[in-house]
């Protein structure tokens, strides 16, 4: 018997085919992830801009959306957000991404 149930992994692999739109780079690897919760039926995101008045939120979070809906059981819920207290810095990136960009 298989489960229908998106693992974290899985939910992760839809989102590091987001690009910043920006940057051109996953969100992922520019560490924007902060948190994912699957839930009954619901999957919830918590993302962290790279900056407070971050222009392309609403696209990030259009296209976060798209992915991790692709990636779960039709008629599942996905909410995503950004966390807007939490700082981001070049250390959340992955250590590919730090290195190819110099930091």
């Amino acid at each position: 018997m298989t489960s229908n149930i998106p693992t974290i992994d899985a939910l992760r692999a839809a989102l590091h085919t987001v690009p910043d739109p920006e940057l051109a780079e996953s969100i992922v690897d520019l560490g924007l992830l902060k948190h994912i919760d699957i839930g009954d039926g619901r999957v919830d995101v918590v993302l962290i801009p790279t900056s407070a008045t971050c222009p392309m939120g609403e696209v990030l979070i259009e296209d976060a959306t798209a992915a991790l809906r692709a990636a779960c059981p039709p008629g599942w819920v996905v909410h995503v957000e950004f966390d807007w207290d939490t700082e981001w810095h070049p250390g959340r990136m992955s250590p590919a991404l730090q290195l190819r960009f110099g930091w």
